[in-house]
């Protein structure tokens, strides 16, 4: 690799449950709304929750192609600093996180806030396979491509459900 050449940027993708993936989404949420009632009057904690959420959680703005056997997802992602981003995909979500790039937003808020990490939220159409998901990163753009879980598997869920 010569020394101009930018380093590849390595993302990490988990399978993660639809209830885990709330569930770490709520703690961060939860962690940034009680930064921000140190400073509030009493009363307005439902305030503060919805204010944190807004500046951390948003759907994932995105292209969504399904073909035969699987679904590309294609996003920007100047607005995660470099090597922070993971995704965390369940068979019917995939929710992109990663520290904030420092947009207007986050220069306003500053770092006192606390929490860095955003998360942008992608319901998906149909059910997926999880473990088979691959990502690569296209300059600025972030590729996804997420396979269909096989017919077979879906009958049998339906059948056992």
């Amino acid at each position: 690799m010569s020394p101009e050449a930018p380093a590849k940027q390595s993302i990490n993708i988990a399978v993660v449950s639809t209830n885990d993936q709330t569930s770490r989404i709520q703690g961060a949420v939860a962690r940034r709304a009680f930064v921000r009632c140190g400073a509030c009057i009493p009363g307005h904690e439902l305030e503060d929750w919805r204010q944190a959420e807004s500046e951390l959680v948003s759907p994932l703005s995105h292209g969504l192609m399904i073909r035969d056997e699987d679904i590309w997802v294609g996003t920007d992602v100047t607005q995660f600093k470099e090597g922070t981003i993971e995704i965390w995909v369940s068979p019917r979500h995939v929710t992109i996180c990663g520290e904030s790039g420092g947009g207007q937003r986050e220069k306003e808020s500053g770092p006192a806030q606390g929490e860095k990490l955003v998360f942008r939220v992608l319901h998906l159409p149909i059910e997926v396979e999880p473990a088979a998901v691959t990502a690569k990163l296209n300059g600025s753009s972030l590729e996804i491509c997420i396979p269909k879980a096989h017919q077979e598997q879906c009958q049998v869920k339906a059948t056992t459900a």
